[in-house]
């Protein structure tokens, strides 16, 4: 069974999310959503395998209300050796579990599009062939916790760590986003920051771009 810790805020845009997740990932596990506040209702009774932290509009660095919430469930995976995969802020979140927020910060310059990873042979990457994913962020992570490493990176920084040898895995990119999908978001957040449009950039080569991210998801999940 997988958890996913849905940390869009808006409730619109949460459903949505959970939505275009849902078509992505092709497996036989039963996938649950939970949302910030709703946990302990939500994974009740529940035997989860896998935990899947999503991105936001918040910011890591911040103090937002679900931290204690949200590190608890970290906790709980962690401690039984289950399986963990953030991404984007979740990737942010996941490392500063491990060290501290001190391990992030926020860029110069906000990165949006679709743009190049270097990726390192690693099981969550198999049968990827693009390397283009997109970015939704200004915030990033400056460096690895102990026993963490490198698995992708840009011209940006950070891209992807793994924990040791474990099925715990973060990822700065999206491949919880379709070109679509991502077209949407950056339309909508553009409307309350400019910046976005001058920032944004596309370097999508067709269409095995939007195949990859669904691949990572499935090669995490069915794992």
């Amino acid at each position: 069974m997988i958890l996913v810790y849905n940390c869009v805020s808006e409730p619109e845009a949460a459903k949505r999310y959970k939505k275009n997740l849902l078509k992505k990932m092709d497996t036989n596990k039963e996938i649950i959503f939970t949302t910030p506040g709703n946990v302990e209702t939500d994974i009740a009774g529940k035997d989860f395998t896998h935990l899947v932290i999503s991105g936001s509009a918040a910011s890591a660095i911040d103090n937002n209300s679900w931290d204690g919430e949200l590190s608890s469930v970290i906790d709980d995976f962690f401690e039984d050796d289950k399986a963990i995969l953030g991404i984007c802020y979740g990737h942010q979140f996941l490392a500063a579990w491990f060290i501290g927020k001190s391990c992030l910060f926020t860029m110069n310059e906000p990165e949006y599009g679709w743009n190049p990873v270097e990726i390192e042979p690693n099981p969550l990457f198999e049968g990827v062939s693009s390397g283009i994913f997109c970015h939704i962020h200004s915030d990033s992570v400056s460096k690895l916790p102990d026993r963490c490493k490198l698995i992708a990176e840009s011209s940006t920084g950070i891209q992807g760590f793994q924990y040791e040898s474990r099925n715990v895995f973060g990822v700065q990119f999206h491949p919880d986003y379709n070109y679509e999908e991502a077209k949407e978001v950056f339309e909508r957040r553009s409307l309350t920051t400019p910046s976005i449009k001058e920032a944004y950039k596309n370097k999508i080569p067709g269409e095995n771009t939007e195949k990859d991210g669904a691949r990572i998801l499935n090669n995490f999940v069915n794992n």
